[in-house]
């Protein structure tokens, strides 16, 4: 048993650790002395896979208050052991403290002290933040040395629940036009600023920000294929004995497995799209439909979220009417260079249940939001870059869609309490124990009859 646990909330987040933070938030200028702070578990067990989350409420000494939202490793040696090797929180930390910053700076340059000209960013305000680069040696030197502690990893944000009223959605139902309209203009707004500083300031961004390159490896895939083939052979199974042996969609599960590899590393970012139309029904599609692409296309490379489930986005309400109102973008993981489309199929295919005039509607919202961010930063909009290409490379992206679909709602729509990770019995691993997640599916309506919906839709779409 980690010894944290026989602690309470506030021996684990103390006041000296806060005021420190506090402290370097200030970069110098006078913090007034914390009273008294409160520190309680800012999400419910099992609501976060890869870190363990304080809310934390601050009382100053010149009597304001401070709500903040504390991110810290976790202290299971399974989940430390993936999260070492996916170096996520490093990546995290350095995506508040280094990349957005370089975008608000960006704007400043080119719009000078006019902040309403500015692009808003829908991220939560960086408080402090210290995380070990475990590519680093210094970082592998540390993992020799035995486990982290909870609080050598974490990241401090403003607690924007309290502060502003923001809250999540409900997982277990799709979003609605509503919050995807705000989910796709923050993620144009994201995508156009970040194509900006590629064109304005540095080609290379990778280069220059190694955090935001793919560390990922085909054995670090393992175990998400793992996760994955155990959601198909629930599906198959599902599909089974909803239609009868042999049914297209049984047809169409048993088919993707031959991809699953294939699709893993592409939506990782450790090979690129070249080839892979071949392995599936998409080479020549509808184009009344589903568009065409540019003559001499060029890849839309950009800086992408790469993990936009229900969980990872906040929204604000309208108190009256219940209207989202706004949204902000969390847990940035997942954060680096890929292919815009790739944030746009996940959303469409995880998080929403959509008629064909709503996705084009959506596409449209992304196409126009992204070239009026580019006009307001004086930069000319991407290659190629019109409504016929991106309908088509949508169309195109489709069976990265299907994956993360598949892999993600019978996990994202488990009605029964999921346990806290934190718990796991020894020898358990995290794809393991996402994969037992996945066991119970076929007895689950509600899961059922979305992955029949997506399933049918790829056969229909000639993507399966």
């Amino acid at each position: 048993m980690n010894c944290e646990q026989n602690l309470s909330f506030n021996e684990i987040i103390t006041k000296e650790f806060v005021q420190n933070a506090l402290e370097s938030e200030a970069n110098g200028a006078p913090v007034p002395e914390i009273i008294s702070h409160s520190a309680t578990l800012g999400t419910k067990p099992g609501d976060n896979y890869m870190s363990v989350i304080y809310s934390v409420d601050v009382t100053l000494s010149d009597g304001t208050k401070r709500h903040l939202l504390i991110k810290c490793y976790p202290s299971h040696p399974k989940r430390q052991e993936f999260a070492n090797k996916s170096n996520m929180f490093f990546r995290e930390c350095e995506v508040y403290s280094k990349w957005i910053p370089e975008l608000q700076r960006l704007q400043r340059e080119v719009f000078g002290p006019d902040k309403d000209e500015a692009v808003k960013l829908p991220y939560a305000k960086f408080v402090h933040g210290q995380c070990i680069n475990f590519q680093s040696e210094e970082g592998k030197n540390r993992l020799s040395a035995g486990p982290i502690n909870s609080l050598d990893n974490f990241i401090i944000l403003n607690d924007l629940r309290k502060t502003d009223g923001f809250r999540m959605a409900n997982r277990l139902q799709p979003l609605d036009m509503d919050h995807m309209n705000l989910l796709i203009s923050a993620l144009a707004r994201v995508h156009g600023l970040s194509w900006a500083y590629r064109s304005q300031v540095e080609a290379d961004i990778t280069g220059k920000f190694s955090f935001l390159k793919s560390n990922k490896t085909e054995k670090s895939i393992i175990g998400w294929n793992k996760v994955m083939l155990s959601s198909l052979a629930q599906a198959k199974d599902m599909f089974d004995k909803e239609f009868g042996l042999g049914n297209d969609c049984s047809v169409a599960a048993d088919r993707f497995k031959e991809h699953v590899d294939a699709t893993a590393k592409l939506l990782l970012g450790i090979c690129t799209a070249e080839g892979m139309e071949k392995r599936f029904r998409i080479k020549e599609p509808d184009q009344e439909k589903f568009g065409r692409d540019a003559e001499n296309p060029e890849p839309w490379r950009i800086i992408c979220h790469g993990d936009c489930w229900i969980n990872n986005m906040l929204f604000r309400y309208d108190p009256v009417t219940g209207k989202p109102l706004e949204i902000v973008l969390v847990d940035l993981q997942l954060v680096q260079e890929t292919c815009l489309v790739n944030d746009l199929s996940y959303v469409t295919h995880v998080c929403a249940r959509l008629e064909r005039s709503q996705l084009d509607n959506l596409l449209h919202l992304y196409h126009d939001t992204f070239n009026s961010v580019c006009k307001k930063l004086r930069t000319p909009t991407l290659p190629g870059f019109c409504m016929d290409s991106l309908r088509f490379r949508f169309h195109r992206a489709k069976f990265l869609g299907y994956y993360t679909a598949m892999l993600d709602i019978p996990i994202m729509l488990k009605e029964t309490k999921v346990g806290d990770m934190e718990d796991m019995e020894e020898g358990q691993d995290v794809a393991g124990t996402l994969a037992e997640l996945c066991s119970d599916a076929g007895s689950n309506a509600r899961i059922k009859e979305r992955l029949v919906e997506i399933t049918k839709k790829m056969i229909e779409d000639g993507v399966l």
